[in-house]
């Protein structure tokens, strides 16, 4: 399944097992009055990862046919800096409406959030869009005053910010879709996802979908009647060591599409391989608490979440 098509969607629905659904209120409640598609891209890591160049092109390419409402880029996107500035250049070229997430690699060279606002034509690190019907709420998962921290690189969302969050949530008459680059659930979640998804949970009437990258897999869970997607990695799989990053041969990235008639989310996706030693090969499994080989793969999976009949859940 290279190619983004709806026969990929269908061909995976019920291939993972147990079930997963959204709130019917969601869609029944709310005044989504047509389709949305989004486009995803999450980790190119452009300035770290070979051939990210072409990576970006290949996404911008399959999204030019896809007739999105948006395309948004989870972080670790590219640094933002003068050398790199073609990335961000390319991606807000290619639609009206970009949406960017700051990742934690944005912050390399000593680089900055004002940084992140100069290169990308954001105006801050945290805001809300809305896309026709649809409001989306873009978190910044580097904030620092964890209380948990134990070094490298901040992943919390600190008090200012979780106040805004709830603000947003208990206002907003839209169905609501977050952005995050760093999880709220699941592996490699936020020092304070607890917290986040009890703010969360409390709306979760209100919550379409949360969406991440950071992770570099490809797995779905659901917290307190609220699903949380991972979308893998476009570039690679860090498995440290002399190899460090196990490189996807071809890009990875997905369309997420809204169907209020349906009161589905239908994510649809792109396989590929690996291009050289896989994780496995390279002994990676063996080590201690090492996320299941089922989520680290060189896909993401196509899905269907439905309010109306269960659809699936991965396992961490």
């Amino acid at each position: 399944m290279n190619q983004l098509t709806r026969r990929g969607a269908i061909q995976t629905i019920g291939a993972i097992g147990a079930s997963m659904t959204l709130p019917l209120s969601t869609f029944g409640q709310t005044r989504l009055s047509k389709k949305i598609k989004l486009g995803m891209i999450a980790d190119l890591h452009g300035g770290l990862a070979k051939d990210a160049d072409s990576r970006l092109d290949a996404f911008i390419q399959a999204m030019s046919n896809e007739n999105c409402n948006a395309l948004a880029q989870l972080g670790d996107f590219a640094y933002p800096n003068s050398k790199h500035q073609s990335y961000p250049k390319k991606i807000n070229a290619a639609h009206k409406t970009v949406l960017h997430v700051i990742g934690n690699h944005e912050f390399d060279f000593r680089l900055t959030r004002k940084d992140c606002y100069r290169a990308w034509g954001i105006k801050n690190s945290y805001y809300r869009s809305d896309i026709g019907d649809l409001r989306i709420l873009v978190l910044d998962g580097n904030d620092r005053g964890s209380p948990t921290h134990r070094g490298g690189y901040p992943s919390y969302i600190g008090d200012k910010q979780k106040s805004w969050l709830d603000g947003e949530l208990k206002s907003s008459e839209k169905p609501i879709m977050i952005l995050s680059h760093q999880p709220l659930a699941g592996r490699s979640a936020i020092n304070n996802a607890s917290a986040i998804q009890k703010i969360l949970s409390k709306y979760k009437a209100k919550i379409i979908l949360c969406l991440n990258g950071h992770s570099h897999l490809d797995s779905l869970v659901q917290v307190g009647g609220v699903s949380y997607l991972h979308i893998n990695s476009a570039s690679y799989f860090w498995v440290g060591g002399k190899t460090r990053m196990a490189y996807y041969t071809d890009p990875l990235y997905s369309t997420v599409t809204i169907d209020p008639a349906a009161a589905t989310v239908s994510i649809v996706g792109k396989s590929s391989k690996w291009k050289d030693k896989s994780p496995k090969e390279l002994g990676y499994f063996d080590r201690k608490n090492a996320p299941s080989e089922k989520i680290v793969t060189p896909q993401i999976r196509s899905r269907k979440i439905s309010a109306k009949k269960s659809a699936e859940k991965d396992k961490n």
